[in-house]
């Protein structure tokens, strides 16, 4: 079978509050780690490719990291604001080694990618890869973090960090943004097509609106 692309962001692994802050529906952090990795197992392959837009794990980094090796696929990380490599946190570029032995390939800020076409003969889109969208927080007023965002050109942006905020946008400009964060995605990866036709279905909708 060809192997899929997939996106997800915002796991948190290791972070109990997490669960309170965006009402997740776990007793404990054990239950939510585990239900992160069956739910990921039950959709990526092990010859699939996953590309994570930040947040990954925070407050047990150790713990995250370890748990790393479980998850299938191929696994490139666009780094978030809690992970410990983020050039935002104190000497952060230190610890990108660790979590490329734990298991990422890459570890980058940014990044970009094609979504293949829906149908025989449809086009690829291509589209941004951030952790943070345009615009917009999770909990916090007003935007953050503003020289790690991409600049709106109109390219459609794939991103994590607003949580439950929003699942899709239209930018101040009127471009897409889809969180592929896990509170709004069953808590488990988007596969490439799906995330093509969601950012099609929001598009269509705006020219209906």
């Amino acid at each position: 079978m060809p192997l899929t692309t997939y996106f997800t962001s915002d796991q948190h692994i290791g972070h109990a509050n997490i669960i309170r802050y965006c009402d997740r529906p776990f007793k404990d952090l054990d239950e939510m780690d585990e239900v992160l990795i069956e739910r990921w197992n039950g959709t990526v392959g092990t010859e699939d490719e996953v590309w994570v837009l930040g947040d990954y794990a925070m407050i047990d980094y150790e713990r995250g990291l370890s748990l790393l090796p479980r998850l299938n696929g191929t696994k490139y990380l666009v780094i978030g604001n809690h992970d410990r490599c983020s050039p935002s946190q104190r000497e952060g570029h230190l610890h990108v080694p660790a979590y490329l032995e734990a298991g990422f390939t890459v570890a980058v800020t940014q990044a970009e990618t094609y979504l293949p076409a829906l149908e025989a003969g449809g086009e690829e889109l291509r589209v941004l890869l951030s952790h943070y969208p345009y615009s917009g927080e999770s909990h916090f007023k007003p935007d953050r973090y503003e020289r790690f965002r991409y600049r709106d050109l109109g390219h459609p942006l794939i991103c994590g960090h607003v949580h439950t905020e929003w699942k899709t946008q239209l930018s101040a400009r009127g471009t897409v943004q889809v969180n592929v964060g896990v509170d709004q995605w069953d808590f488990r990866p988007i596969s490439a097509a799906e995330l093509h036709r969601t950012i099609r279905s929001t598009l269509a909708d705006r020219s209906e609106g």
